[in-house]
């Protein structure tokens, strides 16, 4: 059968070498240029450069093994002319073509040789001015990660956001319903139809909006449409009454569902309010559990401190021998001695804080954020927020029946958590008085209040409300908003890729960013012979916090070695990676495309962990590298880099609440890596 496969092999000092297999074919040739042009389905070497003659392959006789080695010189290459495709054919004349896949010659490469470690390349490098970096820095496997369990807060917080809108338009119909909602309900209840209709396009609603929620990025799930109806050629007006089809759920037809299922809809509706009470309760527990956990553990630490200072400062000497006739004495002395007047009672400390699980959920009032004036950070629309003189939250309560007085007294708490480290950065208690329903209540914070809040990351601010009712039943609400504190600037997207890829090929300058995840091992006089083949895993992230680089250490997973073997093989599966530091790659501008690294003021708004994880990437890639006892390998890892395009929001205006409100943008490039370059190298002993 005719055969084109080209898999590229290694390099020495002067030329390339490939492995092909052209199997029944007797005839090759290589093709090597600067692009790679798509036709008919098939990609092909464009802009050719070198177009070398058709050469016999030297097992002439097919036997089952029809691949062999072949080399080009390293001067057919070079950093723009990379792709390389094979061709083969029966005979001279091109009879009976096969092509093999274009492939790209790692030109990080080129300069390696086997005589000494020199890794200088030709490709691409950035061209700056003495800037030096930071001392590379360890870091664990922990800490980067790519895969994100979602936790229980995280699906209860996206349930709460789906259904928020609706349990607040049941509780107060007239919000979303200006002409008469009391009516249309007496109208409900008393046609059957209609009730139909209701719990039909109600559930179709609530179900809607909790599959956004859970799953909003499942492939294939298509959501409502909705057509205008002068472009629907299915709808004409006579036939407007005379409907054929009905909407369905998941299938099913939604007033059949409603008819079976309408009490429990009902039911389950009734309970909205609780369900979204529960659910802020449940992640504002798991904050305060998670303080009290280390509450106790710094306690019992201080507790041993303590013990052991204790036992340290006891006297070394035993202690004084009791002579027992003098304790016979005191003992008669004491059973003759009159019975001591009773003590006064003792008084019992009461605690003055309040017992969180003394209330219960509301399951009729719900507390909403209002007046938010959300904006675009990081591609999300979320509350930003500028520390000014003083900042306003506005707390609405959200009730079915209004009372006919206002509620006494109630106590206002509000919590500014990390919901990345679940610690609590503020917490600040109000008390209010004559407190009307489905109304607005303002709360006040002063600058020097908030002046330890994080920049550019997001915060959850809880709202827990707690009242007692006249009956001495005591209910509590809560509710929350996400918050991001900025500066002047911050990020609001990010852009595509405004530059060709950029190489750090110079070690000595950029030796923060060259990580070596491999050395071969030192060989007995039983073994001549070393041998790596392995699937590697290279994760490389950035980080907002650090101004180093860090690397993990390589961890490998292998297989069982052959004792007898004169060839010691590391086989398995490898992991490394790298943590670049986004005040690194700052410097990294310094002579770009005439670029200048940003100042500290826009650095700080890209210097944010939402950014920072939008850019974590890792690539699987098969590792051989073969040698000899005096020869030694090694394997580098290398990052390749592409300007972006940032575009950062500039603060403006402020609402009167302290919101950001009025914003400007300004467009910056910025460094990003795209891929990695793995360079093996062997070197002589000797």
């Amino acid at each position: 059968m005719a055969l084109a496969i080209l898999q590229w092999e290694s390099a020495d000092s002067h030329d390339f070498r490939f492995k092909i297999d052209i199997g029944t074919n007797t005839f090759y040739r290589f093709k090597i240029g600067k692009s790679v042009i798509d036709r008919a389905g098939i990609k092909w070497v464009d802009e050719i450069s070198k177009e070398t003659p058709f050469r016999q392959k030297t097992k002439l006789t097919f036997l089952g093994d029809s691949e062999e080695e072949v080399r080009l010189p390293k001067n057919y290459f070079d950093s723009e002319n990379c792709y390389v495709q094979l061709l083969s054919a029966k005979d001279a004349q091109g009879t009976s073509p096969a092509v093999s896949k274009v492939i790209r010659i790692p030109m990080g490469l080129q300069r390696i040789n086997t005589g000494r470690l020199n890794p200088l390349t030709r490709a691409s490098s950035i061209t700056m001015s003495y800037t030096d970096f930071n001392p590379v820095r360890n870091i664990s496997h922990d800490v980067q990660y790519l895969a994100h369990q979602s936790s229980i807060e995280d699906i209860l917080g996206s349930l709460v956001k789906a259904v928020l809108p609706t349990a607040i338009g049941m509780l107060n119909p007239a919000a979303g319903n200006s002409s008469g909602g009391a009516g249309a309900g007496a109208a409900a209840s008393a046609s059957g139809g209609a009730a139909h209709g209701d719990t039909s396009s109600l559930l179709t609603s609530l179900l809607g909006a909790l599959i956004k929620a859970v799953a909003p990025n499942i492939p294939g799930l298509s959501g409502q449409q909705s057509i205008q109806e002068e472009h629907n050629r299915f709808q004409k007006p006579q036939a407007i009454n005379n409907q054929f089809s009905r909407p369905f759920v998941f299938g099913i037809d939604d007033a059949l569902l409603a008819t079976l299922a309408g009490p429990i809809i009902k039911q389950g509706m009734e309970l909205l309010p609780q369900l979204i009470n529960a659910a802020n309760q449940h992640k504002l527990q798991t904050l305060q559990a998670n303080n009290q956990l280390m509450t106790t553990l710094a306690g019992d630490v201080q507790r041993r401190l303590m013990l052991q200072q204790l036992m340290q400062n006891q006297p070394a000497s035993a202690a004084p021998a009791i002579d027992p006739a003098v304790l016979a004495q005191l003992i008669a002395q004491l059973q003759a001695a009159p019975p001591a007047a009773p003590a006064p009672p003792v008084a019992t400390a009461h605690s003055l804080s309040v017992n969180q699980n003394a209330y219960t959920l509301s399951n009729g009032l719900i507390l909403t954020f209002e007046s938010l004036k959300l904006s675009s950070s990081n591609g999300k629309d979320v509350l930003l927020l500028q520390l000014t003189d003083r900042m306003l939250f506005k707390i609405k309560l959200n009730v079915s029946q209004a009372p006919k007085k206002p509620l006494p007294k109630a106590i206002y708490t509000f919590y500014f958590k990390d919901p990345a480290t679940k610690q609590l950065l503020f917490e600040k208690t109000f008390k209010k008085k004559d407190i009307q329903a489905n109304t607005i209540i303002e709360f006040e914070f002063m600058k020097s209040e908030l002046s330890n809040m994080p920049l550019h990351k997001n915060i959850e601010v809880f709202a827990e409300m707690r009242w007692r009712t006249a009956s001495e039943k005591e209910y509590k609400a809560i509710g929350n908003t996400p918050v991001v504190f900025v500066q002047n600037y911050f990020v609001q997207s990010q852009g595509e890729a405004v530059s060709g890829e950029k190489e750090l090929s110079d070690m000595k300058v950029y030796r923060s960013f060259w990580n070596k995840i491999w050395q071969s091992p030192s060989l007995g006089k039983s073994r001549s012979l070393w041998e790596l083949k392995v699937d590697a895993r290279y994760t490389v992230s950035l980080s907002a916090d650090h101004t180093a680089n860090g690397v993990t250490g390589t961890k490998l997973s292998m297989d069982e070695k052959d004792p007898d073997s004169i060839k010691d093989i590391t086989s398995g599966r490898l992991k490394a990676g790298i943590e670049l530091s986004i005040t690194e790659l700052n410097k990294l501008l310094d002579g770009w495309d005439g670029s200048a690294p940003l100042d500290d003021e826009k650095l700080s708004a890209i210097r944010n962990a939402d950014f920072a994880a939008s850019n974590t990437a890792e690539t699987i890639y098969n590792i051989e590298l073969k040698g000899r006892s005096y020869e030694q390998g090694m394997i580098w890892v290398v990052p390749v880099f592409r300007l972006f395009e940032i575009t950062l929001g500039k603060v403006e205006s402020l609402t009167p609440e302290g919101y950001v409100n009025q914003v400007s943008s300004t467009k910056v490039k910025f460094p990003l890596p795209v891929s990695v370059r793995i360079l093996g190298i062997k070197s002589n002993k000797q």
